[in-house]
Order: structure tokens, then C-alpha cells, then sequence
């Protein structure tokens, strides 16, 4: 009986012994082939596909164009549906999403945890206790040779935790750091805009006055080019006048090229689908206002120094340098280690089975008496590096703003000049028109002067758009949220509604005070301007059109064009 029982425990120990070395072999395997990995380049019919995908993806779930494209629905769809203010968004959400993350890291510990050992029988597990006397009695065992065990334990750092803590505290102002720089990025979509809509407009405007104007210069010079064969006029005064002819058709389909790209450029911004065709609102009577900025200076530079994101996102990073700090001189506590858990162990030998535990422990780093003096050092020096930053783009800030300034009067005088010069270019082109129908004008001279006055018309365009960009620059360099807070939905149409009246505000160049600091918030040590700066000067030109002083709201919290 013995002998069997000795023969049957050494076959099982072979067995086990023979599965261990299975095992071991199965592992080097699994590791031997996973440290074997090659470089797998994307396939072309990957990238096709890919391609395929993004295409889809590019105009996916966008409102169709119903109508005439106003100014304000066209803010609305670059707000909405330019692919950077969507990633600048996606950007906010990933930072708020780490935030989540990053708070659970002050949480403590709970690991849970259950295991099977095995021991081999060959090598059981004795323990030799002694009696009284200190001689040793026989080794006995202790232990199963198969267990099952369990825990389930609570630990908690406190300097783990206060670190934790500082850099929930940092994330959340990157947070609102990428908050700043969403509204930089719109504020910078918005400006684009503006201008491509003005260009885009007076595209849609010229364009079909150059047509007609076109065909008529190509059937002139097909007819001057008929006349030289025909030897009707002196050769060299029909070639002078086929080049003065072609000269003309030249300027005209560059200009005609010019405009088509202005709407294209409109397309990118508002994301519209390539090549689709769609009309733009024109004003009404294509009124061309000034807008009528009458604040003063001071009050601008401290309003830009107040709102432009880019202040705001130094100010959030000062409090993240001085977050550091605070965990460098933390880092240099000693760690209190708190810990409880719940064990089991399935080992018969023992009296419980289930126990449970708790403790305390304290570490410190004694490397940290030489690095973290350094690191403090290090820390408080990108916190004054910081300051000096913050302090060079306050400068830069309100250079910016007396640069807006002057380029918003340098537009204004041009706009005045291209009208002023529209209008004569417009009056000749009258006066040669009537002489050509009295065949006093030869069709050279009148195809010039209808030339010319598109050309006159093409150059007042540009330059009311580029006075427009010009206080859309103003505005950016205030920063001014051309976005309302709150809108009653936020489609295309809801976005358009709350966008249409801050529009016609912007347009006129009024300004709602509540959107600037109060009078008695500019600080007193601030350098004050010249005097021709304190205000903005009257237009060269009495302002025309638009909506009147009188029509203006009487809510006393909006400044209105002076009088």
C-alpha cells in the first residue's frame, strides 16, 4: 500500500513538473514573437479608403444653403462648420475631459486582489519550533501546498494627494486656457470673414457689369482685327488700337479672376462644399456706411488688456506656474502612507483564515534636501519668467490697439477717397457714353471709360472691405466676442438671429458699453495719449446711410455714433 501510494505521488510529480515546463516553454514563446515586430506601412487601398472616409466626413451633417447668404449666416457657418473652430472645440472638450481624469487621481487606493499558488510537493513548506529548553523538535508542516488567497486593501498617499490636488488645479486652468484660445481663433475666423464677404458682395456686384462690358471689347477687337485685313484704316493705327483693346480685355478678366477667388475664399470659411454655387444677400441698396467709433483711447487700451484671450490665457498660466511651485515645496515633505485591507488565505494550517490590517508609514526621500531646493528655484524662475512674458504682451496689446486705430483712419480716408474718385470716374463714363451715341466718341474710348469705371467701382469695393477688415481689427484687438452669450438654439438659423443685431451694431461701429470696462476703471498711473487721440475724428465725409443717430436704441448701456 506504501509502495503504491510513493509510486502514484512521484507519476503526479512528473505530470505537474511536466506542465510547468509546458508553460514556461508557452511563455519564452509568446515573448519571443511579441518582441518579433516589423514595420507594416499603410497599404494604398488603406489611404484610398481613408481618403474616401474624410471626404465624406468634410461636409457630414451641415444645413444645406436654402437662400441668399447674409453677413450674419455667414459668422453663423464659420462658427458652426469651420473645421479649425471645430478642433479648437474638440481641443476644450479634450482639456475638460483630462480634468475628469485628473480629479480622480486625489482619490486613494483600493486594489483588489486574488491569486491561486501552488507549491511543488518535493519541496514542501516545514517550520521548526523549539521548546523551552531551545532544542528543536522535528520540522512540521505549515503550509498547504495549494492555496487560494485574497485582499482587498485601502491605501492612501496625503503627499500624493496634495500634489494630486495642485494638478487638478493647473489642469482646470488649461481648461480655460484652451477656452481663450477658441475665442481667439473665432475672433480671427470672424475678421476673415468679414472682409471675404465684402470682397465676395462686390464680386457678385461688378461681375455682371464686366460681362457685357467683356463681350463687347472682344467684338471690337475682332472688328478692329477685321479692319486691318481689310486695310480700311492706316496699319499702325490699328494696331495701337488692338492693343489698347486688349490691354482692356486683360484688366478685365484679371479683375474677373480676382472676384471668383474672393467667393471661393468665403466657401473655405463657412465650410460651404466645393464648388457649389450660392448666392450672397447684397444690402439693401448696397449702402456702404462708415462705422462711427467715437471712444476714447484710454478706455480702449484698458478694455484690450481686460478682454483680449490672449491676456487672459497668461493670466491662467501664471496661476499654473505658481501651482507648481506650491508642489515643489511639497514634494519635499516626507510621504504619510495610510493603509488598511482586508485579507484571506485558504491555508488549513492556519488558526483565521480571514483577517484584517491597518497602518501607517513614513517616507522621505533624503535626495529631496539637495533636488528640491532646486526645483523650488527652477519653479519660482518660470513664474517671474512668466511676469515678464505677461508684462511684453501687454505692450504688444495695446501697440496693437493704437495700430487698429490708425489703420481703421488711414481705411476710412482711403474708402472716402476711392468713393470720391467712383463718382467722377462714373460721370465721365455718362458724359462719353452720351457723346458715343451722338458718334462724337469713337467705341474705343467708350469701352475704356465703362472699363475704367468698373476698375473705379472695383477699387471703392475693396476699400470699404478693407475699412470694414479694418474695424473688424479694431475689434479683435479690444476683444470683443462677436458671439452672443446665450442664442435660442444653436442651428444655423438661431445662430443667424443672435448674430444679426450685434451685425448691425458692429456695421454702424457702435459699441455696447457693457462690453467695456467703466470710466472709472481705467487706472490712474496710465499713460495717457496724445491729445489728437483721446477720441476718434468725425469721418472726412458726412456719414450717409445705415441707421441714423436718431434710430439708435435709447438703452443708455449702447454709445452710439456722435453727432
Amino acid at each position: 500500500m506504501v509502495t503504491g501510494e510513493r509510486r502514484a505521488r512521484r507519476v503526479s510529480d512528473r505530470m505537474r513538473a511536466g506542465v510547468s515546463r509546458l508553460v514556461l516553454a508557452a511563455a519564452v514563446a509568446v515573448s519571443a514573437s511579441a518582441c518579433a515586430v516589423t514595420p507594416e506601412p499603410v497599404t494604398v487601398e488603406q489611404r484610398l479608403a481613408q481618403a474616401r472616409d474624410d471626404r465624406s466626413r468634410l461636409f457630414a451633417d451641415q444645413e444645406p444653403v436654402t437662400g441668399p447668404i447674409t453677413l450674419a449666416e455667414a459668422m453663423a457657418r464659420a462658427i458652426k462648420y469651420n473645421l479649425d473652430s471645430r478642433q479648437a472645440l474638440m481641443e476644450e472638450v479634450l482639456q475638460a475631459r483630462q480634468l475628469d481624469v485628473t480629479s480622480y487621481d486625489m482619490l486613494p487606493r483600493l486594489a483588489a486582489s486574488a491569486g491561486y499558488l501552488t507549491r511543488a510537493p518535493s519541496n514542501e513548506s516545514l517550520s521548526r519550533n523549539t521548546i523551552t529548553n531551545f532544542r528543536s523538535i522535528d520540522p512540521a508542516i505549515s503550509q498547504d501546498d495549494n492555496r487560494f488567497v485574497a485582499d482587498l486593501g485601502l491605501t492612501w498617499n496625503v503627499l500624493d494627494f496634495g500634489v494630486s490636488y495642485y494638478q487638478a488645479k493647473q489642469q482646470s486652468d488649461r481648461v480655460l486656457i484652451a477656452h481663450e484660445r477658441r475665442r481667439r481663433l473665432i475672433n480671427s475666423i470672424i475678421q476673415q470673414v468679414r472682409g471675404s464677404y465684402w470682397l465676395a458682395v462686390s464680386s457678385e456686384r461688378i461681375l455682371v457689369e464686366i460681362e457685357p462690358l467683356l463681350a463687347e471689347a472682344r467684338q471690337a477687337l475682332a472688328d478692329a482685327q477685321q479692319v486691318e485685313e481689310e486695310r480700311l484704316r492706316p496699319p499702325l493705327e490699328a494696331l495701337r488700337y488692338q492693343k489698347a483693346l486688349l490691354e482692356i480685355i486683360r484688366q478685365l478678366e484679371m479683375v474677373q479672376q480676382d472676384l471668383s477667388i474672393a467667393k471661393a475664399q468665403l466657401a473655405a470659411l463657412m465650410n460651404v462644399p466645393l464648388g457649389q454655387s450660392f448666392t450672397l444677400a447684397l444690402p439693401e441698396g448696397f449702402k456702404q456706411d462708415i462705422p462711427q467709433i467715437d471712444i476714447p483711447i484710454e478706455r480702449m487700451e484698458t478694455a484690450a488688456l481686460l478682454n483680449r484671450p490672449e491676456m487672459r490665457e497668461e493670466q491662467y498660466q501664471s496661476r499654473i506656474n505658481a501651482q507648481e511651485v506650491r508642489k515643489a515645496m511639497l514634494r519635499m515633505l516626507p510621504g504619510i502612507n495610510l493603509n488598511t485591507s482586508l485579507n484571506f488565505d485558504s491555508n488549513s494550517y492556519l488558526v483565521n483564515n480571514a483577517w484584517a490590517e491597518a497602518g501607517a508609514r513614513l517616507t522621505l526621500n533624503l535626495f529631496n534636501v539637495f533636488t528640491g531646493p532646486a526645483n523650488i528655484a527652477a519653479a519660482e524662475a518660470q513664474v517671474e519668467a512668466g511676469e515678464f512674458r505677461r508684462l511684453a504682451l501687454s505692450m504688444a496689446t495695446l501697440t496693437q490697439v493704437h495700430v487698429a486705430v490708425q489703420q481703421y483712419k488711414r481705411t476710412r480716408t482711403g474708402f472716402e477717397q476711392a468713393r470720391l474718385m467712383e463718382t467722377i470716374e462714373q460721370r465721365i463714363n455718362e458724359n462719353i457714353q452720351q457723346a458715343a451715341t451722338a458718334d462724337a466718341e469713337s467705341s474705343l474710348e467708350r469701352i475704356r471709360a465703362g472699363a475704367q469705371a468698373i476698375t473705379a467701382k472695383l477699387a471703392r469695393d475693396r476699400a470699404y472691405a478693407e475699412l470694414q477688415n479694418a474695424v473688424s481689427s479694431l475689434y479683435v484687438s479690444l476683444g470683443l466676442d462677436p458671439v452672443p452669450e446665450t442664442v435660442d438654439s444653436h442651428d444655423i438659423k438661431g445662430l443667424t438671429a443672435g448674430l444679426t443685431p450685434l451685425v448691425a451694431d458692429w456695421m454702424a461701429g457702435r459699441i455696447r458699453l457693457d462690453m467695456l470696462p467703466a470710466e472709472e476703471a481705467v487706472p490712474a498711473d496710465l499713460p495717457a495719449a496724445e491729445a489728437p487721440e483721446q477720441a476718434m475724428p468725425e469721418p472726412v465725409a458726412p456719414h450717409t446711410g445705415g441707421v441714423p443717430v436718431a434710430a439708435a436704441p435709447s438703452d443708455p448701456s449702447i454709445a452710439g455714433p456722435s453727432s
